[in-house]
């Protein structure tokens, strides 16, 4: 029915306030970065788990600072960024036109994330990352 899909994962959560932030995210479609319109908007995620115990702390604290520090570095300036987990908005006919977002495969079955990520760049997709949104996570 529209232009994007945000894949959200069963541990998950949005709340009001990011929502309201949703309609900006999906402007970002329309924006160039460098010399393509995003087919992948990264969103940050928040780990509302981190106060369970002190190792749930420690785990949290290493996802915040991959979640902020190396994906802004891996999609500007290096433009390596994949698709790293759930909370990401997909330019959807650009996905349906290319063989979906998922891809199935009986030998690999590691993360089905990544799959995504290079069939964006493999055929001349390009993936962003936007911290002024996301969604909450919840770690074991």
């Amino acid at each position: 029915r529209g232009d994007a899909v945000q894949t959200i994962d069963m541990n998950q959560d949005n709340n009001f306030e990011e929502a309201l932030k949703m309609r900006n995210l999906l402007e970002e479609f329309k924006e160039n970065y460098g010399i393509r319109k995003p087919t992948i908007l990264g969103v940050r995620e928040n780990i509302f788990t981190g106060s369970v115990s002190s190792l749930a702390w420690f785990m949290s604290a290493q996802e915040t600072s991959f979640v902020t520090l190396g994906q802004r570095v891996l999609a500007n300036p290096l433009k390596v960024r994949m698709h790293y987990g759930h909370p990401d908005v997909f330019d959807r006919f650009w996905f349906l036109s290319r063989g979906g977002i998922s891809k199935a495969s009986r030998v690999i079955n590691i993360s089905e994330d990544i799959f995504a990520g290079f069939n964006c760049t493999l055929r001349g997709g390009n993936v962003t990352h936007h911290e002024y949104i996301q969604v909450g996570k919840g770690r074991d």
